[in-house]
């Protein structure tokens, strides 16, 4: 029996006016509750926490695709069939909501708090112990986020470490969010222009940093053996950053093929230090049976929740693309066949 600890760092960015700059969350005030409702997916198959007091379970996304959340549930299913035990760890950083797991599908769900800038001290104090622990016991790790306007953040650090015309969309194509987003790390930088190259000097600071940030830089601080992180440039960007001062001994990062697709992650991904191990999943969506799937091929989805992560421990725990594929598929079909029903059920009261 493999345990797998799936530990996701749920957070929103410090920004002003969140709901201008980004698509993910649900709109003005209401943007706290999108890594929740995230984590309620992987967890049970739909989200429970209600928005503005009315329920809203669906995985579908405005776009027609889906949540790469319900993803996730669906190759945690696969798993547990093949003899797995899943525990998920919900780090809620900064966030005053709390997940309702009714109808939790997974082994073990524990949740942990703090308050904004006291990261740190969770990592330190809950986290860092808990990988030990499960160093000991033979158990495996993987540490994705969920958050709102991390790629902000993540922005300004590569562009501060890296090159200074690096850009990450993030979640949205909107050109006035983009015009937005792009204001608001031009006033990023011109606030930490005078700030040493070293990580903690943004950590220190909530307004420079966000909560993902500085809970992956407290990880990398620890002398773990190992740590295994799920995601993008998110992440990319605190492994960067803290190169020349983590004691970790080996650091391993996996994302999706999307997000190498773009050539200022590809130059990002390069400059990963030498003890950092990129994985890449190689299974590929076209043979999905739903179009919503389907669309993460052509971009509309880039990564989320860990999703390239979990897919490529799946690769490598035996699984195959066929059964991948149709783990998918059983995740997000409950979806579109109530959709479906309920589009039949409108025609035939309006006949």
């Amino acid at each position: 029996m493999c345990w797998l600890n799936f530990i996701t760092l749920n957070s929103v960015a410090p920004i002003k006016n969140l709901h201008q700059i980004s698509d993910a969350g649900a709109g003005k005030g209401l943007m706290q509750l999108h890594p929740t409702r995230d984590t309620e997916l992987i967890v049970c198959g739909m989200a429970n926490t209600l928005l503005e007091g009315k329920a809203f379970p669906s995985p579908v996304l405005s776009n027609g695709s889906v949540t790469p959340a319900i993803l996730v549930h669906g190759i945690f299913k696969a798993l547990r069939e093949q003899g797995h035990k899943i525990r998920l760890h919900c780090y809620q950083l900064g966030l005053d909501s709390v997940p309702d797991f009714h109808g939790c599908e997974l082994d073990e769900v524990i949740t942990h708090y703090c308050k904004v800038g006291e990261e740190a001290e969770l990592v330190e104090q809950t986290l860092i112990p808990e990988l030990r622990r499960q160093q000991l016991n033979g158990e495996e790790h993987l540490i994705a986020e969920s958050g709102i306007g991390g790629t902000t953040f993540a922005t300004l650090w590569l562009q501060r470490w890296i090159d200074n015309n690096l850009w990450f969309a993030g979640s949205t194509k909107d050109k006035k969010k983009l015009a937005l987003k792009r204001a608001a790390i031009n006033e990023l930088l011109e606030k930490t222009e005078h700030l040493p190259l070293e990580a903690n000097a943004y950590t220190d600071n909530t307004e420079y940093s966000d909560p993902v940030q500085r809970a992956c830089c407290a990880l990398l601080e620890s002398d773990l053996d190992k740590v295994n992180f799920a995601g993008g440039a998110m992440i990319f960007a605190p492994i960067i950053a803290m190169q020349k001062t983590t004691r970790v001994k080996e650091v391993s990062v996996a994302t999706t093929r999307w997000v190498l697709d773009a050539e200022d992650s590809k130059t990002v991904a390069k400059a990963l230090p030498d003890n950092c191990e990129l994985r890449i999943p190689k299974v590929k969506f076209h043979q999905s049976d739903f179009h919503a799937i389907r669309m993460y091929e052509d971009g509309y989805v880039v990564e989320g929740c860990g999703l390239g992560a979990c897919l490529e421990f799946a690769e490598r725990h035996g699984l195959q693309d066929s059964d991948l594929v149709a783990s998918l598929d059983k995740a997000v079909a409950p979806w579109y066949e109530k959709k479906n029903e309920c589009n039949e059920n409108h025609q035939y009261e309006s006949l």
